[in-house]
């Protein structure tokens, strides 16, 4: 688990978010509730309420009540990865609109910041498509096989 929450942090994902996407994932049903995630990492309420809320923000999972109980289930989403990355696409757009409006308020004369700024937006509309595109196939791809048995 902690293997695989290191390799999260590394993607940019806080660390104890990390922690507990991993704990998730590697949980028998892909589902704990915060009590249970709490106890498994030795960690405060506060903490995984915060890690939850995080992921549960960018789509990683979901949050279920538990009928009869006034606690959550905290679930990994099937699937979830092409919602991630559709997110980084829009993330993407944003991030070259705004490229282009921080280049628009630099001086002329300052050529170098002009043309980093000016990178990074090219970056930002080369990759977005890509991002898309792969976001289709897979989709595609997941529409095609047979569902397990």
């Amino acid at each position: 688990m902690e293997r695989l929450a290191s390799r999260f942090a590394e993607t940019g994902l806080p660390r104890m978010s990390a922690r507990v996407f991993a704990t998730l994932i590697v949980s028998p049903d892909g589902a704990l509730t915060a009590a249970q995630i709490g106890q498994f990492l030795s960690i405060s309420s506060g903490t995984v309420s915060t890690a939850v809320q995080s992921l549960v923000r960018i789509g990683l999972i979901t949050r279920e009540n538990v009928p009869g109980s006034r606690r959550d289930l905290y679930r990994v989403r099937e699937d979830p990865w092409p919602d991630v990355f559709a997110i980084r696409s829009l993330w993407l757009r944003e991030f070259a609109k705004s490229s282009l409006e921080d280049l628009e308020l630099i001086d002329e004369s300052n050529a170098g910041a002009r043309q980093r700024l000016s990178d990074m937006r090219e970056f930002g509309l080369f990759v977005m498509p890509r991002l898309e595109q792969i976001v289709e196939e897979w989709r595609a791809l997941r529409g095609a096989r047979p569902s397990p048995a």
